[in-house]
């Protein structure tokens, strides 16, 4: 009889036990989303110092929420803080890694960080997540190109533009390549690419 007592009492200390975890997890899982929605109307209204705090407790609420890690990101990336708000994308693409937005916005973190060998990772994951018909592919490659020019691979820069100037001979590519040329040093080459871009200028 008083064994069966004690497991009675185990048996619900048990439920006690779980019963305060689950509620303490609803707890912060809610905390997370209204901390999020306070997040997104800062963010909507330009306060991006406040937005950035918002989602930040959303994150700590639920690490698991790549919503809250993207929004994190942005609102650091337009107070010019750029390192860190790669780190919070980061964490955003690895937890839902098909959000091609997203992994934009982290390339460009990347990028604008000078973080050069990282942005060339980002680019290409954005080409292989953009269906082939997609307008950003062109801005895409061009980024790629400058990433790759930032850690002084000219000539892959090069290739990457020459490729693209195959499928989309635009004025936005030629510029591009005759800035990668100019890194390179090859400034008449360079001023080739110029001239041709302004040639195919559109008339106002």
């Amino acid at each position: 009889m008083l064994k069966a007592r004690s497991q009675l009492w185990l048996t619900a200390l048990l439920f006690a036990v779980l019963g305060m975890v689950i509620a303490l997890a609803y707890h912060y899982f809610r905390a997370g989303n209204i901390q999020q929605a306070e997040g997104r109307r800062e963010y909507d209204a330009g306060r991006f110092d406040l937005a950035e705090v918002a989602f930040s407790r959303a994150t700590q609420a639920n690490p698991a929420n790549g919503d809250a890690w993207y929004w994190l990101g942005l609102s650091r990336k337009n107070q010019g803080r750029v390192g860190p708000a790669a780190e919070a994308l980061a964490k955003a693409t690895s937890l839902e890694p098909d959000r091609v937005a997203w992994w934009i916005e982290y390339a460009e973190a990347l990028q604008w960080a000078q973080q050069f060998a990282k942005a060339e990772e980002a680019w290409n994951e954005v080409i292989r997540l953009l269906p082939p018909d997609d307008a950003r592919r062109v801005h895409t490659h061009i980024q790629l190109a400058r990433a790759l020019g930032g850690q002084q691979a000219t000539d892959r820069a090069i290739t990457v533009l020459e490729n693209l100037l195959t499928q989309k001979d635009t004025p936005q590519v030629r510029f591009a390549l005759a800035e990668v040329l100019a890194w390179g040093g090859r400034l008449e080459e360079s001023a080739q690419q110029y001239r041709r871009a302004l040639d195919t200028q559109p008339e106002n």
